[in-house]
């Protein structure tokens, strides 16, 4: 288990010396052999992937209170990682317009995401009032 983050640390670093060699002699092969990198470091994190939505699973069956929320936190932190990380890669492609716009479009689908615990918390807030 803790060797896999030193695998996936090898791989990342091989690549990044790798896209340095490859950028002096065909620049525009960087970005797919940059691109094949990250795909390969994703598919060695799918396992831990699992293991994470199978322990938030356990979690969800557990709890009474608050299971109409717990799935839209979970739509709030998949697409928080996911707009990070092809923000990011739209960035390394030397893209940071499009990086920075699917940020806002990240943090604009968040807050739609939202509305429904915003519209409980007003609620309570009224009830209580």
């Amino acid at each position: 288990m803790e060797l896999d983050i030193i695998r996936i640390a090898g791989i990342a670093l091989v690549g990044v010396v790798t896209a340095g060699i490859v950028k002096n002699i065909k620049p525009e092969f960087t970005i797919y052999l940059v691109m094949a990198t990250i795909v390969l470091i994703f598919f060695l994190t799918v396992d831990k992937l699992r293991v994470v939505f199978d322990f938030l699973n356990t979690i969800y069956s557990q709890i009474t209170y608050g299971k109409t929320f717990f799935p839209i936190l979970l739509k709030v932190l998949a697409v928080a990682y996911l707009t990070d990380f092809t923000a990011q890669l739209a960035s390394d492609a030397g893209e940071s317009a499009i990086g920075s716009k699917l940020e806002l479009a990240g943090k604009i689908i968040i807050f739609y995401l939202s509305i429904p615990i915003l519209v409980a918390i007003l609620d309570l807030i009224n009830s209580v009032l």
